[in-house]
């Protein structure tokens, strides 16, 4: 080993928690400064009226807010502690007017192999020859989701969101031997509206997990982004 590699090491670990920190600190501003500009046009959108000197904005707005619902298919290309995998998942979400997203979501792999992620010591790869580990290593995880698009009904637009639960990581998806834990994964997608009540996208995202600790493969390994392809569809 070199001396260079434990400073490219920390190096990529530096970056990767950038990344992490810039899309929370992005889901936690931009919502805020979009909701004036929403709020904005719809008074101009919805004029209020004013009765003895007070704004009934409100009550005027719930009079028109508007409840949909859209499933999504998303494809990533997942960076491991060394090198990609592939992830394919859903959402479906109930959309509260036409900005809020809250539901559920998933992701599973599909193309994740033990070179890419696994780098413990020693001792704990010679465990694993000896368990007969497979070169394929299968991970699903899911939990709750939330979103804010902005500028939803503009042909480009972006959201925010984070996926927040649980998973599995073994040599099985479900039950046998591996190890549970727990992940959130903010994102950042870029929209492009299409017809019949469809749009699509491209974005990025960051696995942030706790408890990964499996025959060498530990959160250190699993952590880091994604580039993904997302397809929503529904009444948005």
């Amino acid at each position: 080993m070199t001396r260079d590699e434990p400073t490219a090491g920390y190096s990529s670990g530096l970056c990767s928690r950038s990344v992490a920190i810039i899309l929370l600190v992005l889901s936690l501003a931009l919502p805020a400064s979009s909701i004036e500009i929403d709020s904005a046009i719809f008074k101009e959108k919805y004029p209020v009226k004013q009765e003895h000197g007070a704004d009934l904005y409100m009550l005027n707005y719930t009079q028109y807010i508007h409840y949909g619902f859209y499933l999504s298919l998303v494809g990533q290309a997942a960076h491991f502690r060394k090198g990609w995998g592939g992830m394919i998942g859903g959402r479906a979400a109930l959309l509260v007017d036409h900005i809020f997203a809250i539901g559920a979501g998933y992701e599973l792999s599909v193309a994740a192999r033990r070179s890419s992620m696994e780098s413990g010591n020693y001792a704990e790869r010679l465990l694993a020859s000896f368990a007969s580990a497979g070169q394929v290593v299968r991970t699903v995880y899911g939990g709750g989701y939330l979103s804010y698009h902005i500028f939803h009904d503009s042909i480009v637009n972006f959201s925010l969101g984070a996926l927040a639960g649980g998973g599995h990581l073994g040599g099985d998806y479900a039950g046998g031997p591996g190890k549970n834990f727990a992940i959130l994964e903010p994102e950042l997608y870029l929209f492009v509206n299409l017809p019949a009540h469809a749009r699509i996208g491209i974005g990025t995202s960051y696995r942030i997990s706790w408890g990964v600790s499996y025959q060498g493969i530990s959160d250190r390994d699993f952590r880091g982004f994604s580039i993904g392809l997302q397809v929503q569809s529904g009444i948005m």
